[in-house]
């Protein structure tokens, strides 16, 4: 634990601070309301009016704790009155250093969260806070904060005047007031459905958002019991549990949907705190309700989503099953007994029965090679990527070996020099070299060896893997679209080819998270380019 450091001014600070006259006073209304106050806006079941002494802090009001004063050292505003200027959130005191190992912490109060906005004199000294404190992590937002620095400036004021109430009391009247008004309308004006309930169910205070949504004035609801606004059924099988168990001093919530007269049937999750007085007694109870009806509804229309997902997922299966078997089979049989055909009769044929012939065999060979496209691009929404570091060197030269035939046909070859690791699933990146690789190898111009290059570039948060050919180029106007399933430029008597390849290379692209591009010039070659989001490689080595 990190014992908080003595302000230099702190000698000083004391001599104001004991010069106000508050220390050990009796509990005042005034203050309890403050605290009270600063319960509601935060939704905490802690909030404090405290005072630095110079061994101790001293609760000039407490909401939820019976201690009056500890030791300096254990305090939380001993270190929040370090910065005047400055609202002290602290969104998990386990995670602090400075608290971990505090007693508050780490002892059976089991605090977690802190916020104090110090209260500081019009000469600058923090004589405190004005503090709230919550048994599980949490954050306030910038109003809620804004709310507690206005509260602390509160309690700076009518410390001032404290001492001199009886000669400035009507003035010291008015300047609470105003910045009580402030708060509560701040309070008013929240979001959510606030509410304070005494012992007896009786409505003290409801905000303007409760007005709306029940279509009411405050003069309505304001001395009126809860069971003859909401109707003796509902008051009786629902809120009356919920406010009985909150009177016992236990946070209580629930979900239900309600019809309110101003905006019809909402879903609201209800949060009910028990309010306590300056002797720590329960006075009542602090219920805020949240609508979630857009949640629930954003909800629902996902479960729709997914379950429409489900069924395009089974129909993505029967289609890949169809794709596999139903389809393969006759494929494969005509491949079968073509190839038979050939190898076993084709010299008994007329020369019209075998160019006939051939193209049987050529158009099978194509569905062939189409089906099995078809498959590699249905099958990648079912691939699970798996990223880790791969060497595309070693992985080309792995290429290199089952293109072997092809390079040997068309009197070409692969340049890979070693080059950086990428990070990408091995499988699917082999997937794209191979295509863009035996496209550079086809694609050729006539009487030029087709030339594959092959590069890796790291820069603008991308690795950049690059395919480079020396072949026939694509005009520009061809170039944006390329990419789209089936596009094919030339005729397939001039390039075999399905028109799926460069769509998987994109796919596979998109599933990294990155995209393909490329940049040809007609009669002279292209570079296609895998763009690998380089933020992979900074959490895969993390």
């Amino acid at each position: 634990m990190q014992t908080p450091p003595i302000p230099a001014n702190d000698a000083q600070r004391l001599v104001r601070l004991h010069g106000l006259g508050i220390l050990d006073t009796l509990p005042q209304k005034a203050f309890d309301d403050i605290s009270a106050m600063a319960q509601m806006i935060c939704g905490t079941p802690v909030a404090l009016i405290t005072l630095i002494d110079k061994d101790r802090q001293w609760s000039k009001s407490r909401i939820g704790v019976e201690a009056v004063e500890l030791p300096r050292e254990l305090a939380f505003c001993s270190h929040a009155i370090l910065e005047p200027d400055k609202v002290m959130m602290v969104e998990d005191l386990s995670q602090d250093p400075r608290f971990s190992d505090n007693p508050l912490v780490a002892g059976p109060t089991n605090a977690r969260f802190y916020a104090g906005a110090p209260i500081v004199t019009g000469d600058g000294f923090a004589m405190g806070t004005v503090c709230v404190v919550d048994l599980k992590a949490r954050t306030l937002d910038a109003a809620q904060l804004d709310a507690l620095r206005r509260l602390s400036s509160l309690v700076s004021t009518l410390f001032e005047h404290e001492k001199d109430r009886l000669q400035e009391a009507e003035k010291s009247a008015a300047a609470a007031r105003l910045a009580h008004e402030e708060l509560t309308a701040m309070a008013i004006a929240g979001l959510d459905l606030q509410v304070y309930v005494d012992a007896n169910y009786v409505y003290q205070h409801v905000n303007d958002t409760f007005l709306s949504y029940w279509a009411c004035g405050r003069e309505d609801i304001i001395g009126r019991s809860v069971a003859s606004h909401v109707g003796e059924e509902a008051f009786r099988t629902i809120l009356q549990p919920a406010l009985a168990t909150a009177l016992t001093g236990e946070p209580h919530s629930y979900n239900r949907k309600v019809e309110f007269p101003g905006c019809g049937i909402r879903h609201v999750e209800v949060a009910l705190l028990p309010a306590r007085g300056p002797n720590g007694e329960i006075t009542g109870v602090v219920m805020r309700a949240q609508d979630v009806q857009e949640i629930r509804e954003r909800e629902a229309h996902l479960r729709q989503t997914v379950a429409l997902l489900e069924q395009k997922t089974l129909e993505q299966e029967r289609f890949i099953h169809i794709i596999s078997h139903d389809l393969r089979e006759p494929i494969n049989t005509i491949n079968n007994f073509t190839s038979l055909l050939v190898s076993d009769h084709q010299q008994e044929l007329t020369a019209t029965a075998q160019r006939y012939l051939s193209f049987v065999q050529s158009g099978g060979q194509r569905m062939s090679f189409l089906l099995d496209d078809l498959l590699h691009f249905v099958r990648l929404d079912n691939h699970a990527v798996k990223i880790r570091p791969v060497e595309v060197s070693r992985l080309m030269q792995q290429l290199q070996n089952d293109l072997a035939g092809v390079i040997f046909r068309v009197g070409g070859r692969i340049d890979c020099a070693p080059q950086p690791l990428v990070i990408a699933d091995e499988s699917l990146l082999r997937i794209v070299l191979q295509n863009l690789a035996t496209n550079g190898l086809k694609f050729s111009r006539r009487g030029v060896a087709p030339v594959v290059h092959i590069s890796v570039e790291q820069g603008d948060g991308f690795h950049n893997v690059h395919v480079t050919d020396n072949g026939i180029g694509i005009a520009s106007d061809h170039q944006i679209d390329i990419f789209d399933m089936f596009k094919r430029l030339h005729t397939r008597k001039q390039y075999e080819g399905s028109g799926l390849g460069l769509s998987i290379c994109r796919r596979i692209a998109h599933l990294h998270g990155g995209r393909m591009s490329v940049q040809s010039t007609l009669g002279e070659g292209s570079r296609f380019t895998l763009h690998l989001p380089a933020a992979h490689a900074a959490s895969h080595l993390e």
